[in-house]
């Protein structure tokens, strides 16, 4: 009796549950729907497949993980899950890679994760990918968008164009099949592979190249086909490829091809190759001749003889004329009454080259404007670089976009050299950051007078006051500096004793500085500083 009374108690609470009863009974809500899960699936690949490795994500709201197979193959599943996504796996040599997926409502999505994606990845944050998987914040999420990502992919498939042909491939959403065991590679992981074959015959790291890539504020192209060129045995930063090499006091502008295995440099005028010589203990400094041939951080070379005029060696790049658009300084060396003089000019470009305005300046708020008729025009030259035209003639302008994205530039001309960058503004130095470089100082009539390799370390940083101190390695010296001043991007040096009152003007990106007494007070001077790459 018990048992039947049990067994009607559990068939009514069925009932009741399944909504049952006669037609005058309510019926109840139905239950909650199951929510929806994204599925974000890919593969995570180097060339050849990462293997058992867990793939993090993280959306902006949701997070899931997965674990990738033998063939890198992986399907992340995230319930509720709303998009965009931002994705991240450890690969081999401790790295780690990153993907993107961008907003949008639909519940699948493909983004492999590759030393490719790591570059677009690199170009929608606009800085660190590591940084921006880590923070995923609302600013970094509203970058994720559908023509972001699209723009992204492009810029990388144009910075890595005559590198890598990329025409035509997604690298995110293409299907990749990663090698692995006896199973080869598609067209698509053959690409990864090209790419690695590439930064180690550069000596560079994805890290680096992703830093050129998220950089540039217009095209990453001319500095990542600069230093994606075969690099040096002894020098990293000395890269096969064109050069144009520029008389800092005659305005000679030669092209040059150098050939960094041999290593070698070939006038392309004449053909005639003229070999380097690694110098035996310091890296990075070459003979060539009777020169001496000191290779930035960049792979701007200097080459001085002492008691000759120098030159610079800088790497040709493809830069648009409106990407000049913006105002610069430069500091320069030219003919004077009896011997050369400092100067100081700051300029604006348009985007279509014309200046629109230009100042002579001494000291450090006393400029004179141009009168309008000799603000001049810049346009490209079909040997390169670019020409400055102006009633007053024409100046042969050589630019640079370094890997920080920034613009730099060196104007020749018959009276003499200007070196310039765009005004913008510099962060103050760590304390203890140290700096090795080699010194080149002219004397008053523009050849070189002396070069010297020395180092120096900042040991004290004043914020408020934007200054910073250094001391010398080769004899303890110590000079303080103001950055940013008397504009943004420039450095004014106090006097001290033993210490000459002084304006610098790093070109950005590049280890080249251009070092100069105050234009009108005191005797002239001027120095070139290349910091020396590390090894």
């Amino acid at each position: 009796m018990k048992y039947k009374m049990l067994a009607t108690a559990v068939a009514t609470a069925v009932l009741a549950a399944c909504g049952g009863g006669g037609d005058d009974q309510p019926a109840s809500n139905p239950p909650p729907a199951t929510p929806s899960a994204t599925v974000i699936s890919g593969t995570a690949a180097v060339g050849a497949a990462i293997a058992g490795a867990t793939v993090e994500a993280k959306c902006a709201s949701g997070s899931g993980s997965a674990t990738t197979a033998a063939d890198g193959a992986f399907t992340v599943s995230i319930a509720s899950a709303t998009r965009p996504c931002v994705l991240a796996v450890p690969a081999p040599g401790g790295q780690t890679l990153h993907s993107v997926v961008e907003a949008g409502s639909g519940l699948a999505a493909v983004a492999n994760i590759t030393p490719l994606s790591e570059l677009i990845t690199a170009r929608v944050a606009g800085g660190d990918p590591a940084g921006f998987f880590a923070t995923f914040d609302a600013a970094a999420q509203g970058k994720v968008t559908a023509s972001g990502v699209t723009g992204a992919v492009e810029a990388v498939r144009e910075a890595l164009g005559g590198v890598i042909d990329l025409a035509g491939v997604d690298p995110l959403k293409d299907t990749l099949v990663a090698a692995n065991g006896s199973q080869t590679g598609n067209g698509l992981d053959q690409k990864l592979d090209q790419l690695g074959t590439i930064m180690e015959q550069a000596r560079v790291t994805l890290a680096e190249l992703a830093t050129a890539v998220a950089s540039s504020d217009g095209s990453a192209a001319p500095a990542v086909q600069t230093m994606t060129q075969p690099a040096s045995a002894s020098c990293a930063t000395l890269r096969s490829g064109k050069y144009l090499l520029l008389d800092m006091l005659t305005a000679n502008v030669e092209k040059v091809t150098v050939d960094a295995a041999a290593p070698s440099l070939t006038l392309d005028a004449d053909s005639s190759v003229v070999p380097l010589s690694a110098h035996a203990s310091e890296s990075c400094r070459f003979t060539a001749v009777d020169s001496e041939l000191l290779v930035s951080t960049s792979g701007i070379s200097l080459v001085s003889q002492i008691g000759s005029t120098p030159s610079l060696m800088i790497p040709s790049q493809s830069i648009p004329v409106s990407e000049l658009a913006g105002t610069w300084s430069a500091l320069g060396y030219e003919s004077g009454q009896s011997s050369r003089e400092n100067s100081r000019i700051t300029f604006t470009v348009g985007a279509d080259g014309k200046l629109t305005s230009g100042f002579d300046c001494n000291g450090f708020s006393s400029c004179e404007a141009w009168p309008a008729h000799e603000l001049g025009t810049i346009t490209a030259n079909a040997q390169g670089g670019f020409d400055s035209t102006d009633p007053s003639g024409v100046t042969r302008v050589i630019a640079f976009k370094g890997t920080d994205g920034q613009l730099s530039m060196v104007l020749v001309h018959a009276e003499g050299f200007l070196i310039g960058s765009k005004q913008v503004a510099r962060p103050l130095p760590i304390v203890g950051t140290r700096n090795v470089y080699w010194d080149m100082v002219l004397d008053p009539f523009g050849s070189t007078q002396s070069l010297a390799a020395d180092g120096n370390e900042v040991t004290a940083v004043d914020s408020a006051a934007a200054t910073f101190t250094r001391v010398r390695a080769s004899d303890g010296r110590i000079d303080t500096w103001r950055q940013n001043y008397p504009v943004d991007g420039m450095r004014y040096r106090f006097p001290a004793t033993g210490v000459r009152e002084s304006l610098a003007l790093p070109m950005p990106g590049t280890g080249i500085i251009a070092i100069t007494g105050i234009p009108g007070k005191g005797s002239p001077s001027y120095a070139i500083s290349v910091e020396r790459p590390k090894q």
